[in-house]
């Protein structure tokens, strides 16, 4: 990730830490607020059901 993309989430007071994964980041910001990824509000199990189909395609990998 770009350094001034994790500076504007810092501003914000969302925590991204160099060691986590770009999945760990991305579930950790929809969580947070989805709007700062451009999607739209899910409900919780939806968005569980995202989590675990983007793990899914990641052990395909």
């Amino acid at each position: 990730m770009d350094n001034e993309v994790i500076m504007k989430f810092r501003n914000k007071g969302i925590k991204i830490e160099k060691t986590k994964s770009r999945h760990e980041v991305f579930s950790t910001l929809y969580q947070s607020d989805p709007s700062l990824l451009g999607l739209q509000s899910a409900s919780s199990a939806d968005r569980l059901s995202m989590i675990q189909i983007d793990e899914q395609k990641m052990n395909e990998l």
